[in-house]
């Protein structure tokens, strides 16, 4: 069984101008005609119309035929193109080489593109909803209108300080084991929580490291947290501050991060298993899952509340006994 390929072939009745461009040989004998395949390129003489056209109205260079040398040359296939194409060169096949043979000069311009680019990715990073936005800072606006510009506690707070609220998928393990990890890393600097991690011998100790150094670079490439030795915003002298735990604490650099709060949520159950007992009996056991949580914060904060703290129990002053005084509307009950 032979296997026949179409094949398209031109028969050259005889020598002609273009017969360097068709016909990579020379044919041996003259007495029947030279059939050679045709050759497929863009330099073809027949993608365009009016080539070598002898009867053409215009005299000069474009009643002549191009030579494939000639127009490997961008400024000639340009100049040919305008010609023949009527000055549209904008959607031709040769639009790429003509634009990546310019000038020096239009580098800067093609730079454009990619710097575009970058910002749009970053965009959807840093600002992934443009409309949510938009109508959360018009909601804003319309608040700070009607309080004539006042601001509470809590939005002061969020104005000046930063945090991240991080929370991982869920794993399958219970809350019961996890939720011993969560309290071992509240309150403790994010660096000296990895630490823990790294050498804790639990089996999801590892699953925690890895979403606390997650939730560490998001902390630092998103809300910008943690960068005040590189600002040199640092403290010339450590401040001690005592924690929630009445541990005390010494701070050099105020934008340092720590896990301010960390739990666990219970999540779906994974599946069902029997149980099988005694007796001929069976019980269900469903495989439990747990999500990790932790909300990152700056040293920031945590002086801030100790301030806080120390002003409030100022304002007390010394205690004192009561004063006596007559009593009134005595009742021979108890009045709860």
């Amino acid at each position: 069984m032979s296997l026949r390929l179409a094949s398209r072939r031109l028969v050259l009745p005889g020598p002609s101008s273009s017969a360097s461009l068709l016909a990579p040989t020379q044919c041996v004998t003259s007495r029947s005609p030279c059939a050679v395949s045709q050759r497929r390129h863009k330099w073809s003489i027949n993608v365009f119309k009016g080539w070598g056209n002898s009867s053409s109205k215009d005299s000069g260079d474009k009643g002549q035929v191009p030579v494939a040398s000639e127009l490997d040359d961008p400024k000639k296939r340009q100049q040919f193109l305008q010609r023949n194409m009527r000055g549209g060169v904008e959607d031709n096949i040769f639009q790429e080489e003509i634009e990546a043979a310019k000038p020096a000069d239009d580098a800067p311009a093609a730079q454009e593109p990619s710097e575009v680019r970058t910002k749009e990715s970053l965009a959807m990073v840093v600002d992934p909803d443009v409309r949510s936005r938009i109508r959360w800072q018009r909601k804003k606006v319309i608040q700070s209108v009607r309080r004539n510009g006042e601001l509470t506690k809590e939005e002061r707070i969020k104005m000046t300080e930063r945090e991240l609220l991080h929370k991982s998928d869920f794993f399958p393990t219970s809350v019961k084991k996890l939720v011993m990890l969560a309290r071992q890393i509240a309150g403790k600097p994010v660096d000296e929580a990895i630490q823990q991690m790294k050498w804790s011998k639990k089996k999801f100790a590892a699953e925690v490291k890895y979403h606390l150094e997650e939730a560490r670079d998001l902390a630092v490439v998103q809300r910008g947290m943690g960068l005040g030795k590189v600002n040199g915003d640092v403290f010339d002298k450590p401040r001690k501050v005592q924690d929630k735990d009445g541990k005390w604490i010494e701070i050099a650099d105020p934008t340092r991060l720590y896990v301010a709060q960390s739990w666990v949520g219970r999540g779906p159950w994974r599946g069902k298993e029997i149980d099988y007992k005694g007796r001929g009996r069976m019980g269900v056991i469903q495989p439990p899952s747990t999500s990790f949580t932790v909300i990152l914060k700056e040293e920031k904060t945590r002086i801030r509340e100790y301030e806080e703290l120390k002003a409030k129990e100022a304002q007390k002053g010394p205690w004192v006994h009561l004063p006596n005084r007559k009593v009134h509307g005595q009742r021979p009950y108890y009045s709860w």
